[in-house]
């Protein structure tokens, strides 16, 4: 009994060491991050998003040249663009063409036949498991945020104007607080950052705002009731159609910037209206804990589970959460030039000739005369072409009706706005043939395929820089994933030859894993992968050539077992789409041969020991697979089999030599 006391004695004072312990690791905790925060920057104030305000009015300034030209780009998409010929809008009388409109329209068709998907590729041996499950479930993410209407938008956002943004946040409201990633497309003209840098992640201070009502500002932060109303920060505006009333509404900045403390850089974040504060990821000094219970002594306690968001930040990979990507990059700026900049001016020369053309064939078409006004002709008379007759007081001569001359115009006129329209076609890369018209007098299929595959290449190219951009995106979902997975969530995902699946995921497989360094740990790593971006929807041409070039591997044999060697060797000598693949699966199907000889052998050399008719019946089936006739001595039953004789059957022997031969080259 002595002896069971002193045991739990001394489980109970090693558990009330531990809780001390435990104590004093949250108290050394506190205490240095109260040191921290002492020499931490001051809590985000007034002061500070004023200062940030002045910040935001440069940036502005430095982008008037940038919203102007997005503003008349968006009225030549309007097919308003007769304001900017004449100083005057004079769209509902002057008509306008939409060539143009038709090339960025031609142009987001082949954009959205080429919808991209991700294949994930791992760095190491440890994360292919990884990789596919993020190959299963990113596409997923994506599907849930409606991405092929964000990916459409961006498209029509870059093609008009030359450059797109795309926001990857994570929204932690989704899914009743459980949170999720979010997606969406940002409007240049509502978004800021420090002019003259290539690169969005090289700028000192990102700005995006939005306009929102301030009956839902009021709503969500009560502090701003009463304080709301004036201009104090002014957004350019498209010129609508409608009108939009903005009386009632204040612009909302989220301003991210960075911030570095021991070495350390952190992504912070304010959100602010009229120098009002409502969110800074810097105010958020509390230390995140968890409730533990000790059971031995019945004392509960916190326990901490890592770093305040203030020295944190916002996100883990410390990038702003936004993917800028140009159409066709220009010097000095993140955005580019898209397709209303190149085809603007030969729009506007298209325009003005087919006006004139059409007001000239409007005036010959129509004659107009000269009348007297002591003439002795009426003029309601005359101009009443249902009346036969047209009677006239006294005589009648020229002196009274002259007909207005009209000169036509001249040919070169129409040559030239022939010659410009095929300009615009041609500086935007949209010609007859890459819509699927052939040229005259050429008629052959396979020439009209190879105009039609070169005339493309403009188009895939673009189509290469919005994979790229999608490639990014991809990435940071990654990033986000690996930060905010902590509880597992299930998705539906469909794999290959299989019906649909349900499985739970967590980010448990991209935090940081041991690293392994001859046989013994060498720290942490995280895992890290490759992107394959892929085209989700080809276009019919390319699926027929995809499926007429496996027709002519199966015609070909490149499937057969038997020549896996020769097969693989010409394939290596090949360059197509998901070339690995093919081989992988011709590569496999030779093992699983070789595999099967193997395994027949052995069932005739035990069938022989055990059973001759046995063997006869298997050594007769592997020929049969072979493709070779069975001797009709087997079928009439009147060979001898001696169970006795230690010799091999002679039907076996050849059943083995063909599954032999069959292994060989030709």
């Amino acid at each position: 009994m002595d002896n069971e006391r002193m045991v739990q004695s001394f489980a109970q004072q090693q558990a009330l060491q531990d809780r001390a312990n435990k104590e004093l690791e949250m108290n050394r905790v506190k205490e240095a991050h109260d040191a921290e925060r002492a020499q931490m920057r001051p809590r985000i104030t007034d002061k500070e998003v004023m200062a940030a305000s002045e910040i935001l009015q440069k940036y502005k300034e430095g982008k008037k040249m940038l919203e102007s030209k997005i503003i008349a780009n968006e009225q030549f998409w309007k097919l308003r663009q007769w304001g900017y010929y004449e100083g005057d809008d004079k769209s509902e009388k002057s008509p306008a063409t939409a060539l143009l409109w038709k090339m960025i329209q031609s142009r987001h068709s082949d954009v959205m036949e080429s919808y991209p998907t991700c294949n994930f590729k791992a760095r190491q041996q440890d994360d292919k498991a990884e990789a596919k499950r993020l190959s299963d479930i990113i596409p997923v993410i994506l599907e849930q945020n409606r991405y092929e209407e964000t990916y459409s938008d961006i498209a029509w956002y870059g093609l008009k104007q030359g450059a797109w943004i795309q926001g990857v946040f994570w929204d932690g409201s989704r899914h009743n607080g459980l949170g999720d990633i979010a997606i969406k497309k940002i409007d240049i003209l509502n978004f800021f950052w420090e002019p003259g840098v290539t690169n969005l992640q090289d700028s000192d201070n990102v700005f995006p705002v939005e306009l929102v009502e301030n009956r839902i500002l009021e709503q969500r932060y009560p502090q701003t009731k009463g304080k709301l109303g004036g201009e104090k920060i002014t957004v350019a505006k498209y010129l609508y159609d409608d009108h939009i009333d903005t009386t009632n509404k204040s612009v909302v900045v989220d301003w991210y910037y960075h911030t570095e403390y021991n070495g350390r850089k952190a992504l912070q974040y304010v959100k602010y209206v009229n120098d009002i504060v409502l969110y800074a990821t810097e105010n958020e000094t509390e230390v995140p804990t968890r409730d533990e219970f000790d059971q031995e002594t019945g004392i509960a306690f916190k326990v901490p589970t890592g770093e305040p968001i203030s020295v944190r930040g916002l996100y883990d990979h410390l990038m702003y959460p936004f993917i800028v990507q140009d159409l066709y990059p220009i010097e000095g700026s993140i955005c580019g030039y898209g397709l209303t900049d190149i085809g603007r001016d030969t729009q506007m020369q298209i325009d003005i000739l087919n006006k004139a053309v059409v007001d000239n064939a409007v005036v010959t078409s129509k004659p107009r005369y000269f009348v007297r006004n002591d003439g002795s002709i009426n003029a309601a008379d005359f101009m009443n072409t249902n009346n036969p007759l047209v009677p006239v007081a006294g005589n009648l001569n020229d002196d009274y009706l002259r007909p207005i001359e009209s000169t036509p115009l001249n040919g070169n006129c129409i040559t030239v706005l022939q010659n410009k329209t095929e300009e615009l076609k041609y500086v935007t890369s949209n010609q007859d043939v890459a819509n699927g018209a052939a040229p005259s007098g050429i008629t052959a299929a396979s020439a009209i395929a190879a105009l039609q595959e070169t005339a493309g290449k403009d188009s895939r190219v673009t189509n290469q820089a919005f994979h790229r951009a999608f490639r990014d995106v991809c990435y940071m979902i990654v990033e986000l994933i690996r930060q905010f997975y902590d509880t597992p969530r299930s998705f539906r995902i469909v794999p290959d030859s299989m019906g649909e699946q349900f499985i739970d995921y967590s980010n448990q497989g991209l935090v940081a894993q041991p690293q392994m360094l001859n046989g013994k740990e060498n720290g942490l790593r995280l895992p890290e992968f490759d992107i394959e971006v892929t085209s989700e929807k080809a276009s019919p041409y390319k699926k027929m050539e995809q499926n007429e070039l496996a027709l002519n591997f199966y015609k070909l044999g490149f499937f057969n077992p038997q020549i896996a060697d020769q097969a693989l060797s010409c394939l290596d000598m090949m360059d197509f789409a998901h070339k690995d693949e093919v081989m992988q699966k011709v590569q496999q199907n030779g093992t699983l041969m070789q595999k099967l000889l193997k395994y027949q052998q052995l069932s005739l050399q035990l069938a022989q020991q055990l059973d001759p008719a046995l063997a006869q019946e298997i050594g007769n089936t592997i020929l049969e697979d072979a493709g070779q006739a069975i001797p009709q001595a087997s079928m009439a039953g009147d060979v001898n089999l001696d169970k006795s004789s230690t010799d091999e059957h002679p039907y076996v022997e050849k059943a083995r030599k063909e599954a032999k031969a069959s292994t060989q080259a030709d």
